[in-house]
């Protein structure tokens, strides 16, 4: 199963991790074209495109293995949001309810599955958990996952801002909803 996201492309933008990718030769020449097209729509200053190349190459130089970044660029002036989707082998020794952070003892209240539907691949599971780090930051995390045959689908956000979170989440939402397959 290969994955295909039909995302918002005024919200969204893919996050590539290998080069060339998709006509570009290198994370700087993406880069450039991305803080371009975004200083030119807000008229950004140096400083601002300076601090938007840092975080756009630094979003590209952390994604994982078997992840697709997500970033939410639509106003980096105002709030950018990341989304990772993970298509892996299922895990047949666990239910869905426990991908989705059921159960996670880092939660500072119990978390409840629910269900998450109205999507490309039917219907599947979500839930959102706080979670309090040593330093007695609240994190908020949420987790839509689906199991398709023999893999599981996995989409996870995180944020230390839960204002920010609330406020994105209709998009993460509608993100997730926009994830099919491509056969």
């Amino acid at each position: 199963m290969t994955l295909h996201v039909d995302f918002d492309h005024d919200l969204w933008v893919y996050v590539p991790a290998e080069w060339p990718w998709e006509g570009f030769a290198s994370l700087e020449q993406w880069s450039s074209a991305l803080v371009g097209a975004l200083s030119d729509a807000y008229g950004y200053d140096a400083s601002m495109r300076d601090w938007l190349t840092a975080t756009v190459e630094g979003m590209s130089r952390s994604v994982d293995d078997e992840e697709h970044r997500f970033a939410y660029l639509s106003r980096p002036h105002e709030a950018i949001g990341i989304a990772s989707i993970y298509e892996l082998p299922a895990r047949t020794d666990a239910e869905l309810a426990s991908l989705v952070g059921v159960g996670d003892p880092r939660a500072t209240r119990p978390v409840i599955a629910e269900p998450f539907t109205g999507g490309r691949l039917g219907p599947g599971l979500t839930a959102t958990r706080h979670i309090q780090d040593e330093d007695g930051t609240i994190s908020v995390v949420t987790h839509w996952a689906w199991r398709i045959d023999e893999r599981d689908v996995l989409m996870i956000v995180g944020d230390f801002d839960l204002a920010r979170f609330e406020a994105l989440r209709p998009d993460y939402d509608a993100l997730a909803r926009a994830i099919g397959t491509a056969d």
